[in-house]
Formats: structure tokens, C-alpha cells, sequence
């Protein structure tokens, strides 16, 4: 890709931080201007862009959109890749706006809407013939799940708001005090919970998978390369229904009946740096896509691990 300007919100986040490292690796003739925001003056990665600015909230829908179309008029933005759910949200609700100034890397309304829900989620995935965890809205659950019990929020980043109950009293804690939850059932264990990415240009339909461990909160800290074909067909599949063309991340557990997909989040997901070292470079590919351009998928490793690290950056730092 050669002289073209790119726009990554949330350039503090994790999920910012690794599609910058995604776009400085694919920038080696230096043609590509990144240009990054975040509601943090202080962003991580404020240092690792071309030109910052500091963005006011995305849940301000009128003044985050008028802020982002700006930033696309003033820098001559060529794509725009929002990071976080709120903010994937309120572009998709306004694509009639960025329509001829600008390609937003967003999935298609009906992905978002589906897979943002956790319960039009697991419906999607009933309604499909695939594997999915018993869920139900607390206003229609009456005992049909043993303890322990998982509480999420229906509408939500990641597991944010996650909680266990491990008893009647928890139980009714949780369901007097939290509003818009899922209740859950537990699927398999910890220790085989796999996060696998699929991307398809419309026609062909790539995936990777690994096998995490979770660290620093919910992310991913330790992803070994898994190439259990069951779990990639699986991500293939779900791509073929929703007719993808873009990424998504699908987040599944190992258990004696097969892979249960529990999440699939219709954005970048934390790993996106990880599999993009592997050879799996969803973020050239989904440029490539809006350029018109062949994606090619050539592994390059049959085994390895990523874990991720914590680093720190400084800022405004005056000598004595």
C-alpha cells in the first residue's frame, strides 16, 4: 500500500497499540501516514504516530462524529480503524456520513448488531446448528442451571463486568443489582479456552487459532499456536453464514462434545499483533480488500507461542 493516510482511535488500548505495530511492519518504504486519537492525552502509543489528537468520548455521539469527520477532512484520512465497541457503534450508525471521504474497517450492520449482543449472539449460533453455552436473560431464567453460574453484561467489551456466582445468595445478589445481564452456564475448563480469528475477502476464508492463557485482566497473554482443524472449520463456518468480509475473533472452549464458542467479537481482538507475526495479517488484508488487491495467507510457522509483555513510556519528563 503506497501513500495512504490511516486513522487508529484508541491508540492507548491494547487493541490500537497492536495494529499500529501491525501498519509499521507493512510500512517499510515509510508511504503510509498513521494518524492516532484517544480520549487519553496520554496514550501508549501517542509517540508510535504521525500526528495525535486527543478525542472526546465516543457515548458524546454527535461530537465524537464530528470530531472523527475533522479529523477525516483536515489529515485526508484514506481509512479509519476504530478500536473499541462504542466507538464501531456509533460509525456503523453513521456510515451515510464518511460515504465517498473515507473507508471505515467495520463489519457489516447485521455482524455488529449480532455479535455485540451477547444473547443475539448465542441465538445466532442456536439458530445455525452450531454449539453453543445455555444462556438465558435474567427475567426468563428459573433454575435450569446448576452452580457455578456466569453473569455478563448482554451488551459489553469483552468480559467487562464478568461474574461468578457460586450460590443461591450470589445468585440473587447479582439479579437484584445488575440490569441488561445474561446468565450463563460454565462450559469446560480454563485451561482450554482457544481464541481463534477468521478473515474472507467474499470469497476465500482464512483462520488461525490458538490455545491462551489470560493475563494482565482478561487479555490474552499466552497464545500457543493450535492447528486443530475442528476449531479452524469451526471459524470458517460461522465466516460462511454471516457471508464475512473482514475479521472477526471467535473465543471458544474445548470440551469432550467439541469446541463451544462462548464469544465472538466483530472487531480486532488483543491478538491481532500475535497472529500477525504467525502470517496471519488481517489488518493488510482488510486494506488489500478496499484496494481491490489478492490475499494471500502463507503461514509461517507449524508451531510457537507469543505471550505478551508490559512496557512502560514516559512522558514530559523536565531535568533538573
Amino acid at each position: 500500500m503506497r501513500g495512504k493516510t490511516i486513522l487508529v482511535t484508541g491508540v492507548g488500548g491494547d487493541i490500537g497499540q497492536s495494529i499500529i505495530k501491525c501498519l509499521k511492519d507493512n510500512n517499510t518504504d515509510q508511504k503510509i501516514k498513521i494518524v492516532g486519537c484517544d480520549i487519553d492525552c496520554y496514550a501508549a502509543s501517542r509517540q508510535e504516530v504521525d500526528s495525535f489528537l486527543v478525542a472526546p468520548f465516543a457515548n458524546q455521539k454527535d461530537k465524537y462524529v464530528e470530531f472523527i469527520k475533522s479529523i477525516v477532512k483536515k489529515e485526508k484520512i484514506d481509512y479509519v480503524i476504530p478500536t473499541t465497541e462504542q466507538e464501531i457503534i456509533v460509525l456503523d450508525k453513521q456510515r451515510a456520513d464518511f460515504d465517498g471521504e473515507c473507508k471505515l474497517l467495520i463489519n457489516s450492520s447485521y455482524i455488529i448488531n449480532t455479535f455485540f449482543d451477547k444473547y443475539a449472539t448465542v441465538e445466532f449460533l442456536r439458530s445455525n446448528g452450531l454449539s453453543f453455552p445455555r444462556t438465558y436473560r435474567i427475567e426468563d431464567y428459573s433454575e435450569e442451571l446448576s452452580f457455578p453460574l456466569i453473569f455478563k453484561p448482554r451488551f459489553g467489551c469483552g468480559s467487562k463486568g464478568l461474574t461468578i456466582a457460586h450460590d443461591r445468595k450470589e445468585l440473587d445478589f447479582l439479579k437484584k443489582n445488575r440490569r441488561d445481564f445474561i446468565i450463563q452456564e460454565v462450559v469446560g475448563d480454563i485451561d482450554e479456552e482457544y481464541t481463534a480469528c477468521v478473515f474472507s475477502d467474499g470469497q476465500d476464508i482464512h483462520s488461525i487459532a490458538f490455545k491462551r492463557s489470560l493475563g494482565y485482566g482478561s487479555l490474552s497473554k499466552i497464545a500457543e499456536l493450535s492447528n486443530d482443524m475442528e476449531l479452524l472449520d469451526l471459524a470458517k463456518k460461522i465466516a460462511s453464514v454471516i457471508d464475512l468480509q473482514g475479521s472477526i475473533n471467535i473465543q471458544a472452549r474445548k470440551t469432550a462434545q467439541g469446541y463451544i464458542p462462548f464469544e465472538i467479537n466483530p472487531r480486532f481482538s488483543s491478538t491481532v499483533y500475535i497472529r500477525h507475526y504467525f502470517g496471519f495479517r488481517d489488518v493488510e488484508w482488510w486494506l488489500n480488500l478496499y484496494e481491490r488487491k489478492e490475499v494471500k495467507y502463507t503461514p509461517k510457522y507449524k508451531s510457537g507461542v507469543g505471550v505478551r509483555k508490559l512496557s512502560e513510556i514516559f512522558f514530559d519528563c523536565q531535568p533538573l
